[in-house]
């Protein structure tokens, strides 16, 4: 069962948006695939020898998970041995990199056919690819039906975008159909890694544990906006530093105040597990008001030591590169999102009707 804070905090329409003074349009999102473009921008640079092969894949309406299925069964591997830096959206056409071991070059001199799947290059590689290892996504995206007019009013929300940041919730596909994979995921939670019935398997493990972790984080952010906290520094909060991404307490709250406003640092969110690092004082006791709400103990994620670490995630992000042009059949806009970030959060503030 899902509690109030957390149903709340899954509704992606009813979450505070990053611009909510300016207009947006009606239009639809992914009418076909090709209206949703994503492109993985990794941090690395394939060393073309080693005993692992990474291949830059290109699916069609498929989802992550049938992507490693269908890919594993073609190369006689099991789908736990594909390294993957991070999940695309299903209905789209995305590109990324996947990793698998040497031993497949075989089956893949011979060719991979799969319905919706190319394997468009491969080079070798001296590790095997893990998630969140890439940089982030370049999106294009159609807004179909949108006034191509409104492509100057959308490329200023852009902007003010890439200035301020938007709230950087997770996206509701994040939690399944109508919450099936957080109703799920909390029944794991509880239950101390035990499910109903024929048990997941790690992918999916991972993911419906993940939905636990991303529905609290969603549910701290909303109680800081609606606190009007949003961007205020406390005692205790983790912070991170925009030019290394490392992490500290705040001690000094009118110091790292002025640090964030130059925006020098930026205030993260729990993403609870066994292994992360909690905030303190003041932040502390908010983040652990989130649990207290939710019927779930800092202990309840130990089942879950592989799965489910923890981390911390930044509480606004901001679009790189964004534009907004006209098109034949609508509005097009494109944009570079950080890893983790959900373009759909981003486009609650350009359009009323985020999915068609």
């Amino acid at each position: 069962m899902i509690s109030g804070h957390l149903a709340d905090a899954i509704r992606l329409e009813d979450l505070p948006r990053g611009s909510p003074g300016r207009q947006r349009v009606k239009a639809r999102i992914k009418a076909i695939p090709e209206d949703f473009e994503v492109e993985e921008v990794n941090n690395f640079e394939p060393t073309r020898d080693g005993p692992h092969i990474f291949l830059w894949v290109e699916k069609r309406d498929v989802a992550g998970g049938e992507l490693l299925r269908r890919l594993a069964s073609a190369l006689g591997i099991r789908a736990a041995d594909i390294g993957y830096a991070g999940t695309k959206d299903r209905r789209a056409v995305t590109r990324q990199w996947l990793s698998v071991p040497g031993e497949c070059e075989r089956a893949l001199e011979a060719g991979v056919e799969l319905d919706g799947i190319r394997v468009l290059q491969y080079t070798r590689h001296r590790k095997k690819l893990r998630l969140g290892h890439l940089a982030g996504n370049r999106f294009r995206i159609l807004l179909r039906g949108a006034d191509p007019a409104s492509a100057g009013d959308l490329a200023e929300t852009g902007r003010m975008l890439e200035v301020g940041g938007f709230p950087n919730f997770y996206g509701e596909q994040r939690f399944g159909r109508s919450g099936e994979s957080l109703a799920m995921g909390l029944e794991m939670v509880e239950g101390g890694g035990r499910s109903r019935g024929r048990g997941p398997g790690r992918f999916e493990r991972r993911m419906l544990v993940s939905a636990v972790q991303s529905a609290l984080f969603n549910s701290y952010l909303k109680s800081r906006i609606e606190a009007g906290i949003a961007g205020t520094v406390l005692k205790g909060d983790v912070m991170t530093k925009t030019d290394t991404g490392g992490l500290f307490f705040v001690e000094d709250v009118e110091i790292e105040q002025a640090r964030l406003d130059a925006g020098e640092t930026r205030i993260t969110g729990p993403m609870f597990g066994n292994r992360f690092m909690a905030a303190v004082d003041e932040a502390g006791e908010l983040e652990r008001g989130i649990l207290d709400r939710s019927g779930i103990s800092a202990q309840s994620f130990d089942a879950f030591k592989r799965l489910a670490r923890g981390t911390r995630r930044v509480l606004f992000e901001r679009p790189g590169d964004f534009s907004a042009t006209p098109a034949p059949d609508g509005v097009t806009v494109s944009f570079y999102l950080p890893r983790g970030t959900y373009a759909s959060v981003l486009l609650r503030d350009f359009v009323n009707q985020s999915e068609d």
